[in-house]
């Protein structure tokens, strides 16, 4: 295979790639899921960016705003023993 062919095969290999992501987004009503979406399947924020339309640097900001959210989100602290005192449960 000389360099041409292999420039062909890559570049329809890109097309029919970028028709997967679109395909796999398009049910997703929110910009966010679909830039999650297309970031767990490997896509940079750049590809992300050309896929959806957006401009340059756009998949970036909402990726760093959901890792954000996701650093601030509030743990429930687990309830110690002393806390259930009285309850028992199944025996043995």
């Amino acid at each position: 295979m000389d360099k041409t062919q292999f420039e062909e095969i890559s570049d329809r290999l890109n097309k029919i790639l970028k028709l997967l992501a679109i395909q796999a987004v398009k049910d997703q009503p929110e910009e966010q899921a679909k830039i999650a979406l297309l970031d767990s399947l490997g896509f940079t924020p750049g590809d992300i960016d050309g896929l959806l339309g957006k401009k340059t640097g756009r998949a970036s900001k909402v990726l760093y705003e959901l890792k954000k959210k996701k650093q601030t989100k509030v743990t429930v602290p687990k309830t110690s023993s002393s806390e259930h005192e009285g309850i028992q449960g199944p025996t043995a």
